[in-house]
């Protein structure tokens, strides 16, 4: 009989040295991914342990156990068992029985979070500028300052507006270039009242606030022209 090599009497569950190189690079590609997500999670006001926990999942080749993910994060298990349950809740993870995979499509992870978060935030924002608004329209309309902070409130409704039916065009996944060269057109008009010189508000009368506080509702030919553009 033949002389047996290295290969042939290496025992079947022995990965050999080029898998267990590989294992390796895929630990320090997890380790690394994990802290960009950690980053990504700051930034946008979640935990870092939450980023971290979706790195090292997204870029594990199998679907991993809680304690897996406790071991290599080095995290406590009630934190581990409380930031993947609210993962779950954001749909930024799925479980198959006990084991847990990461969503891949990005797409759907931005929007989950615009539809939660940002989108009740906006209409938050929005709520309270009418509020606001319908306080000082509450004011002597002979009132400079009260017009200018009515002009100023009304001017910030539309820019929160105008930002609610841009993130609504973009969870939706509408045809979004009829809507922009809207938004585009609305920008235009939306100009805020201009800081008025200190003792123009003593002598202003109801003509003077017309005239300084207005916002011009008509678009200038340079609005129409970059309306244009954006057409084209």
């Amino acid at each position: 009989m033949g002389r047996k090599s290295k290969a042939d009497s290496a025992s079947p569950s022995d990965p050999g040295p080029s898998l267990a190189a590989g294992s390796e690079l895929v630990d320090r590609a997890q380790d690394e991914v994990a802290e960009v997500m950690g980053d990504i999670a700051e930034f946008w006001g979640f935990t870092r342990t939450m980023g971290r926990i979706f790195g090292f999942v997204y870029m594990s080749p199998e679907p991993v156990e809680q304690a897996t993910v406790r071991t290599r994060l080095a995290i406590s298990a009630g934190s581990a068992s409380t930031t993947m349950t609210a993962l779950l809740d954001w749909g930024v993870l799925r479980r198959e029985g006990r084991l847990y995979v990461a969503e891949t499509n990005f797409f759907k992870l931005i929007t989950a979070v615009l539809r939660q978060r940002e989108a009740a935030r906006i209409e938050a924002g929005i709520e309270r500028a009418r509020t606001v608004l319908e306080l000082l329209r509450q004011g002597p309309a002979d009132d400079p300052r009260v017009a200018f902070a009515r002009q100023r409130a009304e001017h910030m409704l539309g820019f929160f507006e105008m930002g609610r039916a841009f993130l609504e065009a973009f969870v939706e996944r509408s045809p979004i270039r009829a809507i922009l060269n809207g938004l585009a057109r609305t920008a235009s008009r939306l100009r805020p009242a201009s800081l008025p010189h200190p003792n123009s508000l003593a002598q202003a009368g109801e003509a003077g606030v017309r005239d300084d506080f207005d916002i011009t509702l008509d678009e200038s030919d340079d609005d129409q022209e970059q309306h244009d553009r954006i057409d084209a």
